[in-house]
């Protein structure tokens, strides 16, 4: 029988690399693209963990508004086909998503975390263009902006699909 080997995530390391190389090159060159490399990997890395800790708040006063779905949902995503897409993306961690029948509030949890973590980086992602009048380059500041925000929107939608269809689903419950 074969084991499944464990593959390690190299994309925290790469990421702390970059970080770390560019609060270096901003502290030794003084070089404006460093600092604003610096800046929005500090930023990136300090938010989502705040994130969390505001879904974990949110979740345990059962701020149930937030989660729910709209009524005006449910007919976006069937225009959207997200049933058809939504497994096609890529997952940080993909064993967190896992429906496993012991651990649907584990599941519930992950899926609030994940789904504020990307709203905030969606708003996140417009911080550059504040900053246009230091670097200029307003056009390319704009674009990427609403490109790396609309990179988030996928996954926003995905959970806000997929979160009522666990929260109703049967995973967990024993039959007595």
């Amino acid at each position: 029988m074969k084991t499944k080997q464990n593959k390690k995530n190299l994309v925290p390391i790469f990421l702390v690399l970059i970080m770390a190389a560019s609060i270096a090159g901003a502290i030794i060159f003084k070089n404006w693209l460093c600092m604003y490399i610096a800046a929005q990997m500090i930023i990136f890395h300090l938010l989502p963990p705040f994130a969390v800790i505001l879904s974990v708040i949110a979740y345990k006063n059962k701020l149930g508004f937030w989660f729910k779905q709209f009524a005006w949902e449910k007919s976006l995503y069937k225009k959207l086909k997200v049933k058809q897409w939504k497994n096609k993306f890529p997952t940080y961690n993909a064993g967190l998503f896992s429906v496993n029948g012991d651990a649907k509030e584990k599941l519930i949890k992950t899926m609030i975390q994940s789904e504020n973590v990307h709203l905030i980086l969606f708003f996140l992602s417009f911080v550059p263009v504040t900053l246009g009048k230091y670097f200029g380059h307003w056009p390319l500041l704009i674009l990427l902006s609403v490109l790396f925000a609309a990179v988030h929107i996928p996954f926003v939608i995905i959970q806000r699909y997929n979160l009522p269809r666990i929260v109703n689903s049967r995973i967990g419950e024993r039959n007595a």
